[in-house]
């Protein structure tokens, strides 16, 4: 993939709400171009869980920065790239300490460092505010980041990562083939492996979809397998966790969202999560989410979300709804 194409591939990340597309440019210093973007988000969230009482709280760990290099040098692009947040002290946002997110070298089409597993590029996105739980239930589940190496070619992608399961033998492995469509349309066909921590291997399958209607974008995304759980969030018992009674839990879900694009200012997204998991308590995970976006300026958007969850997220997203509003503005 060329430079033209990984600033594609950015921008896709952004609709997703993650890697910003806006960047200031910083100029050339021999023979680089350098850059600097991210985003400032602040967030109210109204929380309603499930027998419990209701609470309010605001954050602004989401805040991120990102500063990218690429040089073309000898016939080859190179392209370096670091990206952190301040999420970095608990997950919950109660320390705000930098984390660090990205931090990846590319060259041509070969990528390492730490960036997206192969997983989260299986998920076709639907626009949600929830920096945890939005993709929940999909391969993209727990937003994860891995050190890794992988190539891209003729719409493949290989990604050999840092495994999930700290004794494996083997590099968790995923493959994706993304075939695009004149109009923006997409679909992704993914298969994923890994060794999981009764030292079976574990393989799945995804398929993601985007389908252009006019200005107006269906999503709809589908996974089945073993040791998947890791990337989905959702697993035995609703946790992350892919073996019960040292056998691998097998897992199906899908994901359907619909984003209606009412001007260059306005538009909505309606989206539903289901997870089957195939566990002693048959776990059944549910999302569902609405949301409204206003553009004031190209960088500055506000926007209100409602959603609701049947099981909590750890400790960090309890059983319920929630009403988040934000604002963003993006550099």
């Amino acid at each position: 993939m060329n430079y033209r194409n990984s600033l594609l591939a950015l921008a896709v990340a952004t609709a997703a709400g993650t890697t910003p597309a806006h960047a200031i440019d910083l100029g050339t210093f021999k023979g680089t171009d350098l850059s600097f973007g991210g985003y400032i988000k602040a967030e109210g969230i109204f929380e309603d869980p499930e027998g419990e009482d209701s609470h309010f709280y605001g954050r602004a760990n989401q805040t991120r920065f990102n500063f990218k290099t690429v040089t073309n040098k000898n016939g080859h692009t190179i392209v370096g790239f670091i990206e952190g947040d301040f999420y970095g002290g608990t997950p919950t946002g109660d320390d705000p300490d930098w984390r660090l997110r990205h931090a990846f070298i590319r060259i041509d089409d070969t990528t390492v460092g730490q960036t997206w597993t192969g997983q989260w590029w299986a998920v076709s996105y639907t626009d949600y505010f929830d920096f945890f739980a939005g993709p929940r239930g999909t391969l993209g589940g727990l937003n994860f980041r891995a050190p890794l190496a992988s190539y891209e070619t003729h719409g493949f992608r290989f990604s050999a990562q840092d495994p999930v399961f700290d004794d494996a033998d083997t590099p968790d492995l995923a493959v994706n083939y993304t075939q695009p469509f004149s109009n923006g349309s997409q679909v992704i066909f993914t298969v994923s492996g890994r060794e999981a921590e009764n030292e079976d291997y574990g393989v799945g399958a995804a398929i993601g979809s985007k389908i252009m209607i006019g200005r107006h974008r269906l999503n709809l995304n589908a996974h089945y397998g073993d040791g998947l759980g890791v990337f989905t969030g959702v697993g035995v018992g609703g946790a992350p966790v892919d073996v019960e009674n040292d056998d691998l839990v097998t897992q199906m879900g899908f994901n359907a969202g619909f984003q209606y694009v009412f001007n260059d200012q306005w538009r909505a997204n309606i989206a539903y999560t289901r997870t089957d998991v195939d566990d002693d308590a048959d776990t059944r995970y549910e999302g569902q989410r609405v949301n409204v976006v206003h553009n004031i300026l190209p960088e500055l958007e506000v926007g209100a979300e409602w959603r609701k969850y049947n099981l909590p997220f750890g400790g960090l997203i309890p059983e319920g709804q929630q009403v988040e509003v934000m604002a963003k503005y993006r550099f």
